[in-house]
């Protein structure tokens, strides 16, 4: 199965730290927390149409090591199933149609797609008195696609701690070894590599009592092999070859994040992030996301939350394309390089519980996620039809553990 999909997927989720080799997780300056953490989660993620099923199981344990320092270790394994668009033909009237299909012919589950994913990451962190150095790294495998990465993030405090300063790199080296399949054409001895690098400059601010802003920007540098193995495009002329995109991409993206905590309801608080992203590939995108965490009683916290995202096509990006391939020099009809738009609602519910022996603290959570992508959906308008339209749920639950 190819990366791309899943590392997709999983930015969808909740799990994009672990998914996305190498992304800084910036540390916080100050004390080291002086208690061991444990973190377990589950995540159903499910496509419209008997498509793409992605179950994600992650495990998380954080230790103090002295009065300075934190180690940390993270376990994931996606096991995915189901089906993925391979490539867009005509339909008798000339609008394009999807043509679904998996990463190789057969498979012992049943399904088009049946593999698995399994990563692991850990940190070290070190905390002065107004700063907190972070290195980390780790390594992801499936069969055929592996990734090492490295990160470090520094964090620094200014105007008696009410101003934070973040700063963050790093890099990973992956490995492609497509499957032999009548989707791959390539041959059975065939690799190929790609390097990612990252790079992150944020300040958050405190601006009263109640309420904090934080504003990142990062760049990204990819290249070597950025084509999906196993997607073809077909061209009006007769022409069907497989994906070829350019082998570097330029990136850059700011967020923004402010949160207002509102006394007079029970504690209340407000989440508003706004992120703006381009790249030198043509792709524009915005995402704009809003959640309400509502403290009820006894421990109990209800979340609503509503996000909507919208993105350009590529510049190199078509349904069918016209003529034939000699015409270009990249092309490609991933739904994912398309123009569209989706938006989600969700609502989340968590319990906490600060009175049971041996642990010092108990926290549950557990949440529902539906999201609708559509091409209509997209700033502007778009009018490419609905052929790729489809609909995701994501669920999730977890426990955190302190002791």
């Amino acid at each position: 199965m190819k990366k791309n999909k899943k590392s997709t997927i999983a930015a969808e989720l909740t799990f994009a730290a672990l998914a996305l080799p190498g992304l800084m997780q910036p540390a916080s300056a100050g004390r080291v927390e002086e208690t061991y953490n444990a973190d377990f989660q589950y995540g159903n993620y499910v496509e419209s149409n008997a498509r793409m099923k992605v179950d994600i199981y992650e495990a998380a344990l954080s230790a103090p090591i002295g009065k300075s320092m934190t180690a940390s270790v993270n376990l994931v394994r996606d096991s995915i199933s189901g089906a993925s668009p391979v490539f867009n033909s005509r339909d008798p009237n000339g609008n394009p149609t999807q043509f679904i299909s998996g990463a190789s012919p057969t498979s012992s589950c049943g399904k088009s797609i049946c593999e698995q994913r399994d990563a692991i990451s850990s940190s070290l962190t070190y905390f002065f008195d107004k700063a907190a150095l972070s290195l980390g790294g780790g390594y992801s495998r499936e069969h055929d696609y592996a990734s090492k990465y490295f990160n470090t993030a520094l964090s620094l405090d200014l105007n008696k701690k009410l101003t934070t300063l973040n700063f963050g790199a790093s890099v990973a080296f992956d490995e492609i070894q497509p499957s032999p399949s009548s989707w791959n054409s390539r041959p059975a001895d065939f690799k190929a590599h790609k390097t990612s690098q990252q790079y992150l400059l944020g300040v958050s601010q405190v601006i009263d009592k109640d309420s904090l802003i934080q504003s990142n920007i990062t760049f990204g540098y990819h290249n070597g092999f950025l084509s999906d193995p196993y997607k073809w495009v077909s061209f009006d002329g007769g022409d069907f070859q497989q994906d070829n995109r350019p082998r570097e991409r330029f990136e850059w993206a700011w967020l923004t994040q402010y949160v207002r905590h509102f006394d007079q309801f029970n504690h209340a608080a407000l989440h508003a992030d706004y992120r703006f992203s381009t790249n030198d590939w043509g792709v524009n995108a915005h995402t704009l996301d809003l959640s309400w965490h509502q403290p009820i009683a006894d421990g109990w916290q209800v979340i609503p939350r509503f996000r909507y995202y919208s993105q350009d096509r590529a510049d190199f990006y078509q349904p069918v394309f016209a003529g034939t391939s000699a015409d270009y020099a990249s092309y490609s009809s991933d739904y994912r390089l398309a123009g569209f738009g989706t938006i989600s609602g969700g609502l989340k519910f968590s319990k906490e519980i600060n009175e049971l022996k041996p642990f010092s603290q108990l926290k549950f959570q557990t949440g529902f996620e539906y999201y609708a992508h559509k091409a209509e959906y997209q700033l502007g308008g778009n009018n490419q039809g609905t052929f790729a339209n489809f609909g995701y749920y994501l669920i999730t639950a977890g426990f955190n553990l302190k002791f």
